[in-house]
Parts: C-alpha cells; sequence; structure tokens
C-alpha cells in the first residue's frame, strides 16, 4: 500500500507510553519554565516571588486535584469496555512516533515562549511563569501517575492497550477515549510482549 494512503489511516498508539511521553514533556516544560524565572532573578530582572508562587499554588492545586480524581475513573471506565482495534487502522512508527512528538513539542514550546515573553512585556513579574509552572507541572504528574497505572493493568491483562489518533492529529484526545485492546495468541510472558515490526514498544 502506498504511503500516501497509510498517512490517511488512524493510527493506534500504546497508551501507557504515550502518557507517560506527554507527562515528561509537561514536567521539563515546568523545569524549564522555573529555571527561566530564577535565572531572570538572578540577573535582577522584576521579578515578584510572592505572586509568582501564589500563581503557581492557583493553577497546581486545581489541576492537580481534578485531574487526579478524574484520572482514576478514566482508567477504570476504559478498560471496562474495551475493544478490539477496528478494522482500517496501522500501528503507528518510531519514526511516525518521533515526528509527531517533535511537531507537537515544537508547538507547545513556542506558546510558552510567547507568553513569557509577553510576561516580560508587560512586567508581570513572573506572574505568568508561575501560571505555567502549575498547570504543566500538575498535567505532568498526574499523566506520570496514569501512565503507569495503564501499564500496571496491560501485565495483569496479558495484553496491549492502545488509544486511535486520528490522521494528522499530533496527541490523542484528553478525557475518556476509547481503548482497544490486542491479546497475544499465546499466554506465555515472553512471547506476548515481543515487539513487532510497527508496535511502538517504548
Amino acid at each position: 500500500m502506498p504511503e500516501s494512503a497509510l498517512a490517511g489511516l488512524p493510527r493506534l498508539v500504546r497508551v501507557g507510553p504515550e502518557l507517560r511521553f506527554r507527562g515528561q514533556a509537561a514536567v521539563g516544560i515546568a523545569v524549564a519554565t522555573a529555571g527561566f524565572w530564577a535565572f531572570s532573578w538572578l540577573l535582577n530582572e522584576p521579578m515578584r516571588p510572592l505572586q509568582t508562587a501564589l500563581a503557581v499554588a492557583a493553577a497546581g492545586a486545581p489541576t492537580l486535584v481534578i485531574s487526579g480524581l478524574t484520572s482514576g475513573r478514566r482508567v477504570g471506565d476504559a478498560l471496562r469496555r474495551t475493544l478490539a482495534p477496528p478494522r482500517g487502522t496501522i500501528h503507528e512508527t518510531h519514526a511516525d512516533a518521533r515526528d509527531r512528538r517533535t511537531r507537537l513539542a515544537g508547538i507547545v514550546l513556542t506558546g510558552v515562549i510567547v507568553l513569557l515573553m509577553f510576561d516580560i512585556l508587560t512586567q508581570g513579574g513572573g506572574l505568568m511563569a508561575g501560571l505555567i509552572v502549575g498547570l504543566f507541572g500538575g498535567l505532568g504528574i498526574v499523566d506520570r501517575i496514569e501512565a503507569g497505572r495503564w501499564e500496571e493493568a496491560e501485565a495483569k491483562r496479558e495484553a496491549r492497550l492502545f488509544v486511535l489518533i486520528r490522521p494528522h492529529a499530533l496527541s490523542a484526545r484528553f478525557g475518556v477515549v476509547q481503548i482497544y485492546e490486542v491479546r497475544p495468541p499465546s499466554r506465555d510472558r515472553d512471547l506476548a510482549y515481543q515487539p513487532g515490526p510497527f508496535d511502538l514498544g517504548i
């Protein structure tokens, strides 16, 4: 089948590794933004530590609480109604995943840089940096925890769990999504986890 035809098909991506990447990327953005704030403060830029700390708490606390409460429910609901992968889908390759994630990271980082520049130009004193740290830090922590839950579910069910990404989309949808389960033909654990040529097993 031509690559142009394959490019228009929905792609199956393992849930655990996808969420782990998203969580690591979000935490990385939060850490980098905090480093930017600290570096600016050391250079005697007009940063306001108290307001920044309040912004971190205002964005981070609700994100952690709401995302944490919905995460467990989302995993439980999805595991109760798994389906076999639909026809007309393909497994995403390592190369495609790397390209998709690179483009996604570039878009998000560009947005973060624009927000930080806006904060500097308006003399916000690091308020925007605090909001970014709280939001991305909270989302990243919850995503990493949820990724562990999906991987534990795979081990218990002796299967692999996938989510569907629409053609040309850069990420799976947030919230409750349909999970597709692929069970190995053999119950032997070693054979069950032998990666296929198109399996994103990272």
